[in-house]
């Protein structure tokens, strides 16, 4: 299965390019609320910042989908992560969220959970960085590969409706969402598969699979309701 490009395969030409609406679509959210989370330091565009539109790299978005999975499903707090964010990048200058040893704590049972970090000089402890309290982790803490692999396997969305055939490769189609080990853009599928006639063209001309259809349409339906 695939995993998130590693920066060293992908530098410097293979990083993909992203709209503010193309990066919100991978990570389950509107182009404005990714816009929010870069003003307020959360995702850096670091393929271009300015007017007039941001554009992100595949690794941006990556780091975006872990920014929801830490509000959605851990209920982080922005501040939380732009504390954290801080705290790790002088160790971790490139996309913190990808590479650093983060992960979600606890101190006991009851503990909602908070961001911690093991630092990279050799100490197995983690401690708090979220900015609630200097302790020591002594529960072993959830680090967040699930979230940092889920743009390889076709972004939020698909992980949402547990889609199996989407994949996104910054080396292929130049980062679209495409099914997995062809080179067909999900967009242009679900376009063709509008009406009968260019879906049976997709299944008996071309050879897709009937469920691969269904979920190219699944997914674009999916960033429509994002709308």
């Amino acid at each position: 299965m695939p995993t998130v490009v590693d920066i060293a395969d992908a530098e410097p030409g293979c990083v993909g390019v992203y709209t503010p609406h193309h990066a919100g679509a991978l990570a389950g959210v509107s182009g404005q609320t990714i816009g929010q989370w870069a003003r307020h330091g959360l995702v850096t565009p670091t393929v271009y910042k300015g007017r007039p539109a941001n554009l992100y790299s595949y690794f941006d978005v990556a780091e975006a989908i872990v920014v929801r999975w830490l509000l959605d499903k851990h209920r982080i707090s922005h501040a939380q992560i732009r504390f954290a964010l801080s705290r790790v990048r002088d160790d971790y200058p490139k996309w913190p969220l990808l590479h650093a040893p983060i992960g979600i704590g606890h101190q006991s049972l009851d503990d909602p959970g908070r961001l911690v970090y093991q630092h990279p000089g050799g100490r197995e402890a983690y401690v708090d960085v979220s900015g609630e309290a200097p302790d020591q982790i002594v529960i072993r803490p959830q680090l967040l590969d699930r979230a940092r692999d889920m743009l390889a396997h076709g972004g939020w969305i698909a992980d949402d409706l547990g889609l199996s055939h989407i994949e996104v490769d910054p080396r292929k189609l130049g980062g679209q969402p495409s099914l997995r080990d062809r080179r067909w853009a999900v967009d242009h599928v679900a376009r063709l598969a509008a009406d009968d006639e260019g879906r049976e063209i997709l299944i008996e001309s071309y050879g897709l699979d009937a469920s691969e259809v269904d979920e190219a349409v699944a997914w674009v339906d999916g960033v429509e309701a994002l709308a």
